[in-house]
């Protein structure tokens, strides 16, 4: 294959609702283009791009795959992105790379909450995107239906640019309104051109009208000229259309059935005469530089996906810029600091790759074996200091702690799922020391198993997952003291020390107890939230000064693991106001141990509380969902906090503690059959009702029981 520039290539990602048929359609590409000389099926497992074992056991696209082939002389090139919420990094990643995104829709169902939330993700990346109605030979279609279902759902600028004449059974005729004429394909896939008979030129020119209409409101110019005249002539039209898709103001519609080959060639001829190429695009990058794609000058490219096989090798994908990228190359890695060596670049079609000379502005590639990158990483050409903003992922849904099945592998099983998330961006690895648990944060259950498939067939070691604990904080509620002595002689030299200390809970600018004095304050935030006030209230040396920063360390110590559950204690005011010491036995452990015993005394007299995380969370459900989802949140402790709507998706608001947060996931996919998600961010820590605390105290207490 030549090396292409980016005026002659096209950038497709595939997305939409699992089942719509973008894997059939991709391999429906590959044998109209030539590529393959017979079409594989998802049935048979053995289409293009869903290559990966576990696709083929579980009849669906796990990991977004690239292909490419040739069409009119110009490169396109397409990825096959899963439509499985569970995989959205791989989709994320893919609409990253590609310049403008095709909607699948199954047209015997019609749009869905999947296609809603493709839609918004779009919206939000400011890129172009069309639909593509597949499927049109199914039964009980109707066109008219999912089209006006689209426009009520986003917008009159949907605008059909085809529209079949004999959905169902039989299909094999489509009206281009674009050139107003009727494609009638043949089973091979290729079409003729014929006139509109004039029984269809009715509908075919109302069909039409809303094209033109959707084109004309797009630019102020054109809309003049609509009103002027009526119409659009086919010149305008055409320009109108590209400039408007290109700005995000259409969103064309197309028809096909990926199992007939109807509707395969008539896209490819549409994207490549009328999709903008790769040079029409322009990124911004984090120095705020509008950069265009071109491939004279410095190279720049931004890694959007790794994956390693013990078959394929370690593969980095990545997307040209600018300059272009050939085989031997030095570049720098701007997020790194440091340089790697592209040794060879490759076109990936599925699992196959083709070495080229060079990969240009505008391409897609991949190359082999580099040491330190990462997705989101950005490279350049040796001081053209340019890096382009990250790809951002949705929210993990689902939280879990990883123990390995077998005792001493706890390493292994760490280091695997670090490589794992390293090629999965859209989940965390995180080491709580807090917990003491491996956390694995994941987009949903599915994305779960994936990651337990691949410690035991890549890495070969066997992990479950557990539910993980939860940070709570422990704090107290009222005032109270207590006094410990620390006494120890066994021969020699004994360890003696006396402590009595005054708590309260921290408030800012309360005033201090009327019966001691102040004689020196020590305040400070604490690494796990909150305050601590340390104030020196001794009077007459009874403790000398150099032992008061071990009775500080004591009570820190007690901080760190708190009496009621073993969690951190915070926003704790501590006045130490008397005590005793002895000239010879009176040390800093002696007085690090009376100041921990005296805190912990005290802190069990002074209504301790537990304090739990609660989180800000949205939940984007369809509107025949919100009531149910109402009435199911007070069920777990949630607070409505109110609803907002966008497009035909309804987005409650409410708080949530993370206890109850970390089994939502299942439920809200049980509630909504699995057309509903939700995000979350951290807002604060409240008190446990009192039933919860009691239940917390007795689980820790017969834990700790049964450890000892």
């Amino acid at each position: 294959m030549k090396v292409y520039e980016a005026k002659d290539i096209r950038n497709l990602v595939f997305i939409g609702t699992s089942g719509s048929g973008k894997t059939s359609f991709t391999e429906s590409v590959l044998y109209q283009s030539g590529v393959i000389n017979r079409k594989g099926t998802v049935e048979d497992s053995n289409t293009v791009s869903d290559f990966i074992e576990l696709e083929h056991e579980k009849g669906y696209s796990i990991f977004s795959a690239p292909v490419y082939l040739e069409w009119n002389n110009t490169k396109v090139n397409i990825i096959d992105a899963p439509g499985t919420e569970d995989f959205v990094g791989e989709a994320k990643s893919s609409m990253y790379a590609a310049d403008i995104s095709i909607i699948f829709v199954n047209a015997v169902n019609g749009i869905d909450f999947n296609t809603d939330i493709a839609v918004i993700r779009n919206r939000d990346l400011t890129k172009p995107f069309a639909f593509l109605l597949n499927k049109m030979d199914g039964e009980k279609v109707d066109f008219d239906q999912i089209l006006a279902n689209m426009k009520d759902a986003y917008g009159v600028n949907v605008a059909p640019v085809q529209y079949p004449v004999n959905p169902g059974n039989g299909f094999n005729k489509i009206i281009d309104l674009s050139i107003m004429k009727l494609l009638e394909f043949t089973p091979d896939g290729k079409y003729n051109e014929l006139e509109i008979p004039a029984d269809l030129k009715k509908k075919a020119e109302e069909m039409r009208n809303q094209l033109v209409e959707a084109v004309a409101e797009s630019d102020e110019d054109l809309l003049t000229k609509y009103f002027d005249e009526g119409d659009l002539s086919h010149q305008d039209l055409e320009e109108g259309f590209k400039n408007a898709f290109l700005n995000g103001k259409v969103f064309p519609v197309f028809v096909a059935s990926a199992k007939l080959n109807i509707g395969t060639n008539s896209f490819l001829d549409f994207i490549v005469n009328d999709f903008p190429a790769a040079d029409k695009f322009t990124y911004t990058s984090n120095e705020d530089q509008v950069v265009n794609v071109d491939s004279n000058g410095n190279t720049s490219l931004f890694i959007y996906k790794m994956y390693s096989d013990p078959k394929l090798g370690e593969l980095t994908f990545f997307k040209v810029i600018t300059g272009s990228v050939h085989s031997g190359m030095e570049l720098i890695n701007h997020t790194r600091s440091s340089a790697e060596r592209f040794s060879q670049v490759f076109s990936i079609r599925g699992k196959n790759r083709e070495e080229l000379p060079s990969i240009q502005a505008g391409d897609i590639g991949a190359t082999v074996k580099l040491k330190n990158t990462h997705i989101n990483d950005t490279f350049h050409t040796k001081g053209f200091e340019v890096s382009y903003p990250k790809i951002v992922y949705p929210v993990q849904k689902i939280r879990v702690a990883v123990v390995p099945k077998t005792k001493g592998e706890e390493e292994k099983v760490g280091t695997s799922l670090h490589q794992i998330a390293i090629e999965d961006a859209s989940l965390i690895v995180e080491h709580s020391p807090e917990l003491r648990q491996t956390l694995l944060f994941a987009q949903g259950d599915q994305q779960l198993q994936l990651t337990k498939w691949r410690l035991s067939n890549r890495f070969k070691v066997e992990a479950e997952f557990i539910e993980p604990r939860v940070p709570y904080r422990e704090t107290i509620t009222k005032s109270a003291r207590s006094s410990y002595r620390h006494k120890k002689q066994s021969g020699g030299a004994g360890q003696f020390a006396e402590v009595h200390i005054h708590i309260e809970p921290y408030v800012e600018g309360a005033p201090d107890p009327s019966d001691i004095t102040v004689r020196g304050r020590d305040l400070q935030t604490l690494n796990w939230g909150g305050n601590i006030e340390y104030i020196n209230c001794i009077v007459g040396g009874v403790i000398d000064a150099r032992f008061m920063p071990a009775i500080l360390k004591g009570i820190m110590e007690k901080m760190e693991f708190g009496p009621l559950t073993g969690s951190f204690v915070r926003d704790i005011r501590v006045y130490v106001y008397d005590g005793k010491m002895h000239p010879v036995d009176s040390n800093e452990a002696a007085f690090k141990t009376a100041g921990r015993n005296a805190f912990k005394e005290s802190f069990v007299a002074a209504a301790p509380k537990i304090l739990e995380p609660i989180y800000n969370v949205s939940i984007v459900v369809p509107e025949q969902y919100v009531g149910d989802i109402m009435s199911d949140l007070p069920t777990r402790r949630g607070v409505i906090l109110g609803i907002d709507v966008q497009g035909k998706v309804q987005i409650v608001r409410a708080k949530m503690p993370l206890a109850e947060l970390d089994k939502y996931y299942s439920s809200l996919k049980s509630i909504t059959q699995a057309k509903g998600t939700f995000e979350y961010e951290f807002a604060e820590y409240q008190q446990v009702p009192p039933i919860v605390q009691q239940e917390l105290m007795d689980n820790y207490k017969k834990h700790t029981d049964e450890e000892e």
